[in-house]
């Protein structure tokens, strides 16, 4: 026969998978605005299209590997921000 107890949850579990739930919406979110700017340097930039599918799939990668890294350290996303600021202006300066 089934088991059908249930286990109560406790507060400690639940504010963890709250956690967990909403540091993985910062980390898609940011992986989506560094494919985003990815995409405008590649396709708008005013340069050579080699180096505009380097910058822009080289700082693609280059975030997604800090968003990973603080992922798995559980952090608070600062430098992943700070790195998406930053390619987001290089990709102002290229398109214009």
């Amino acid at each position: 026969m089934a088991d059908n107890t249930t286990e109560v949850q406790s507060y400690d579990d639940h504010k963890a998978t709250y956690d967990g739930f909403i540091s993985g919406c910062i980390a898609v979110a940011l992986g989506t605005f560094f494919i985003l700017v990815a995409l405008v340097i590649c396709g708008l930039a005013n340069t050579h299209y080699i180096t505009n599918l380097v910058v822009g799939v080289g700082g693609m990668f280059l975030g997604m590997a800090i968003i990973a890294v603080e992922a798995k350290a559980g952090s608070n996303y600062l430098t992943s921000l700070i790195c998406w600021i930053v390619f987001a202006l290089i990709a102002v300066f290229m398109v214009t």
